[in-house]
C-alpha cells in the first residue's frame, strides 16, 4: 500500500511540473506577443525612420538692419527665370529686395534695387510675405494685411492687383505661378485656394474652407506645382500638405511627422526638377522631402545637418529652387539667406 501510494505521489508531482512548464511556456509566449505587437503599433504610429539627406552649404548672404538692401525678418523668396536675381519679400520694413546673385557663391550679392514701404497705395506693403515670378519675369507679392496680390515689373514698377475686398480676400500669405502660367492665392485666413490668369482674371470658384476632411483646411499657406500640373498645399492647422489638380479638386493628402508636435510656422513648398516636394519645417529646423512620382507620395528624407554633420538651420521658411536643384532658403532669426545642394543617394 505504502509502494502504491509513494507512486501516486511521483506520478502527481511529475504532472504538475509538465503543467508548471506549459504554464511557463504559455506566459512566455503571451509576453512575445504582447512586446511584438507594442513594436509594430510603435511603429505605426511613428512611421518611417528619420532618413537625412546631407547638404552642401554653398553660400550665405545678407546683413540685417534697415538700411537698403539689408534683410529684416526674411520671408518669401523667388528667382527671376535666368537664375541670375533673387527677391526677397521683408516683412519688417514691408519692403522687396532684389538681388544679383554672383558668379562665384564666395563672393557677396549686390543690391539690384528695393521697393515699398508701409502703406496701402499701390507699390506699398502690409506684411509682404510669399512672392512669385512668371516666365515673363514679373514678381507677384502676397501683400497680407491689405488682403490682395501686387504684380510688378523685374524693377518693382506696379502693374496691377489681384483680389483686395472684391475678391474676398483675408490675409491671403502667398501666391504662386504654375507652369502653364496660372495664379494660385493661398488666402490664409479663409483658408481657400484662389486661382486667377495672369491678367488677374478669377478663373472658377475658390477650394477649401475651414474644416479637417480633405478638400478643407485648417490655415493654407504654402504652395508649389509638380511637372504634372499637380497643385500642393500646406495645411497648417491639420499638419499636413494636401494635393490637389491643376483646378483646384482635391486628390490626396500627405502627412508631415515634423509638423505634428511643433507649429508649423507659416510652411512653404518647393518642388525640384526631379519632382521632389519639399516642405519648410521652421519649428524643427529642417526641410522633410517627398518623392511625388511614388503613388503613396513616398518620404524621401529630411534636410537637417551639411556634411560635417552641423545643423544647417535656425529658423528656414521661404525656399525657391533653380534649375540645377540648388535651395535657397530665406533664415528669419540670422536674416540671411542660404543656398544649399541635398546629396541625394
Amino acid at each position: 500500500m505504502a509502494k502504491k501510494r509513494s507512486k501516486i505521489k511521483a506520478k502527481a508531482k511529475k504532472n504538475s511540473r509538465k503543467k508548471k512548464g506549459r504554464g511557463s511556456l504559455g506566459v512566455l509566449i503571451i509576453t512575445v506577443a504582447i512586446i511584438a505587437l507594442v513594436i509594430i503599433i510603435s511603429k505605426v504610429k511613428s512611421g518611417p525612420a528619420v532618413k537625412y539627406i546631407k547638404s552642401d552649404k554653398i553660400a550665405e548672404w545678407g546683413t540685417t538692419g534697415d538700411k537698403k538692401g539689408q534683410l529684416n525678418s526674411p520671408r518669401g523668396i523667388a528667382l527671376s527665370p535666368d537664375g541670375a536675381y533673387i527677391y526677397v519679400a521683408m516683412l519688417n520694413n514691408n519692403t522687396i529686395g532684389k538681388f544679383k546673385l554672383p558668379a562665384n557663391p564666395a563672393d557677396d550679392w549686390t543690391v539690384a534695387t528695393v521697393w515699398g514701404a508701409k502703406g496701402s497705395k499701390p507699390g506699398e506693403f502690409n506684411e509682404p510675405s510669399g512672392m512669385s515670378v512668371d516666365q515673363a519675369g514679373d514678381v507677384f507679392v502676397a501683400d497680407a494685411w491689405n488682403g490682395r496680390i501686387q504684380k510688378f515689373d523685374p524693377n518693382g514698377k506696379f502693374k496691377l492687383e489681384i483680389g483686395g475686398t472684391k475678391a474676398g480676400f483675408y490675409s491671403p500669405r502667398n501666391v504662386m505661378i504654375d507652369r502653364y502660367g496660372l495664379v494660385y492665392v493661398a488666402d490664409t485666413g479663409t483658408s481657400r485656394v484662389h486661382r486667377f490668369d495672369i491678367d488677374g482674371n478669377r478663373l472658377g470658384n475658390p477650394s477649401g474652407g475651414t474644416g479637417k476632411s480633405l478638400g478643407k483646411f485648417m490655415e493654407v499657406f504654402g504652395l508649389a506645382g509638380d511637372s504634372k500640373g499637380r497643385i500642393y498645399v500646406s495645411d497648417e492647422g491639420n499638419r499636413r500638405i494636401e494635393v490637389m489638380s491643376g483646378d483646384l479638386v482635391a486628390q490626396a493628402q500627405i502627412k508631415v511627422k515634423a509638423w505634428e508636435t511643433n507649429i508649423p510656422l507659416w510652411p512653404m513648398l518647393a518642388v525640384d526638377s526631379a519632382d521632389r516636394l519639399y516642405a519648410v519645417s521652421s519649428g524643427t529646423q529642417e526641410i522633410v522631402v517627398f518623392d511625388t512620382k511614388d503613388k503613396n507620395f513616398k518620404y524621401i528624407g529630411t534636410i537637417k545637418f551639411d556634411m560635417k554633420d552641423k545643423p544647417l538651420f535656425q529658423n528656414p521658411l521661404g525656399i525657391v529652387i533653380d534649375k540645377q536643384d540648388n535651395l535657397y532658403v530665406t533664415e528669419i532669426a540670422s536674416n540671411k539667406v542660404m543656398k544649399i545642394r541635398p546629396v541625394f543617394e
